[in-house]
């Protein structure tokens, strides 16, 4: 499922680029609308006519050496590059981006899944400073990778 990755477009890695969209003035399924938006999440027009919900947080971590650096982050969650699907099917994209750059994917997942990862998935920053990019293709998977 990378094809359908939410980092094959431009705007995941290296900041919320592009657009932030008016929840009402999006046409979406009000199962997905009242979902996303209660988990916090706004609609983002992130280029090449992909679509996400995305959500910013300010993070900063602390690295083995002591030192502390400011890692913010975002959220996001795509079905396939668009903001509406069936909130059953195994289709959506949930991933935490570094502004700086770095990423952590799962796809292949419910909504709910979906919302279920972005408040779980790690910073994508190994426990040495260096950032991660990876899609994985279970929230399992990502944890383990980062425990």
């Amino acid at each position: 499922m990378v094809e359908d990755a939410i980092s094959n477009g431009d705007g995941a890695p290296g900041g919320p680029i592009g657009v932030q969209l008016d929840p009402a003035a999006v046409d979406v399924r009000p199962a997905v609308r009242e979902a996303v938006l209660a988990a916090g999440l706004r609609p983002r027009d992130i280029g090449r006519g992909r679509m996400a919900w995305s959500r910013h947080e300010n993070d900063t971590t602390q690295v083995t050496d002591g030192t502390h650096i400011a890692d913010s982050t975002h959220v996001m969650v795509s079905c396939n590059g668009r903001l509406d699907g069936d909130p059953d099917r195994a289709e959506w994209t949930a991933g935490r981006y570094g502004d700086a750059g770095g990423f952590v994917e799962v796809a292949g997942l419910t909504l709910r899944e979906a919302l279920e990862a972005v408040e779980l998935l790690p910073k994508p920053l190994r426990v040495d400073g260096s950032q991660a990019e990876a899609v994985y293709p279970s929230l399992e998977e990502a944890m383990s990778d980062f425990a």
